[in-house]
C-alpha cells in the first residue's frame, strides 16, 4: 500500500536557475535524506513515485510549487515537515507538506498558472502597451522550436495583464495563464508582445510564478446496479 502527500515549497533566488529535471532530484534527495522510503512505479525499471504538478522555467521564480509523491509507510507529518524542510537546499523553502487523497496528480489538472513580472526599467509608454494588449482580440507571435517555428495567438492563454505601479510593489505585470490541452504560453510571450505594440525593449529584473491553479477532481462514478439491485462490479470474476 503507498500513502501518498502532496508538498508545497518555494524556489527563489540562486535555485531559480536549477532546471527542471534537477528539481525532481533535489526533492528525491531531500526525501531519501529524511530517512523516508519512496514508493516505486510498476514495470520492469521502477521509479520513484514523485512529480511536479508543472515545470518551472528556467531563471523563473516560484512562490507556490506543487509536488505530489508517494511513500512506503505513513510518516507522521511533524517529524515529515521538519525533517524535509531541513534537507532541501539552498532557494528551496517548504511551506507545508501533508496526505493526499487526490486519485489523480496534480500535473493533470492544472487549470491555470499566475505570474508577476518586475521591471529594471518600466518605459513611461507601458501603461499605453498594456491598455493596447487588453484590447486586441489576437496577438500572434512566431515560437522557436528545435523541431521548427510555430505561431501562437498569446491571447488564448493570456487575456488581460495588469499593471503594479505602487510604492509597495516594483514597477511591473501581473497576469493569469491558462494551461489548455492545446498547450499553454510563457511569461517572456508576454514581454515580447507588450514591446511588440510599442516597439521598445522592456528589461526585466524578475519572474516570478505567484500560484498553480489545480481544478478539483470529479466525485467518483456511483456504482452501477446489476440485475436483481445488486451492485455490478468492474473486472472479472473469481
Amino acid at each position: 500500500m503507498n500513502f501518498n502527500y502532496q508538498m508545497r515549497f518555494s524556489k527563489t533566488g540562486r535555485a531559480r536557475f536549477i532546471a527542471h529535471l534537477d528539481t525532481l532530484s533535489c526533492l528525491m534527495r531531500a526525501i531519501r535524506r529524511a530517512g523516508f522510503g519512496f514508493a516505486l512505479t510498476q514495470g520492469m525499471r521502477p521509479k520513484p513515485v514523485l512529480s511536479l504538478a508543472m515545470p518551472l522555467g528556467v531563471g523563473v521564480e516560484g512562490e507556490d510549487e506543487i509536488c505530489d509523491f508517494s511513500l512506503q509507510q505513513r510518516a507522521p507529518l511533524t517529524e515529515l515537515a521538519k525533517k524535509l524542510g531541513n534537507e532541501l537546499p539552498q532557494g528551496m523553502e517548504l511551506k507545508s507538506v501533508g496526505p493526499s487523497f487526490d486519485r489523480t496528480k496534480s500535473a493533470s489538472r492544472v487549470e491555470s498558472v499566475s505570474y508577476r513580472i518586475e521591471f529594471a526599467n518600466a518605459p513611461a509608454w507601458f501603461s499605453e502597451a498594456a491598455r493596447r494588449y487588453n484590447e486586441e482580440s489576437a496577438i500572434v507571435l512566431l515560437r522557436k522550436r528545435p523541431k521548427g517555428d510555430k505561431e501562437v495567438d498569446i491571447k488564448k492563454y493570456v487575456r488581460e495583464v495588469e499593471l503594479s505601479t505602487g510604492e509597495a510593489e516594483p514597477q511591473g505585470i501581473t497576469f493569469d495563464m491558462a494551461v489548455t490541452s492545446e498547450g499553454t504560453g510563457r511569461p517572456d510571450e508576454i514581454i515580447e508582445a507588450l514591446a511588440g505594440i510599442c516597439g521598445e525593449e522592456i528589461k526585466i529584473s524578475r519572474i516570478v510564478r505567484t500560484a498553480i491553479d489545480i481544478k478539483e477532481e470529479p466525485p467518483p462514478a456511483p456504482a452501477r446496479p446489476g440485475r436483481h439491485g445488486r451492485t455490478a462490479y468492474r473486472g472479472k470474476r473469481r
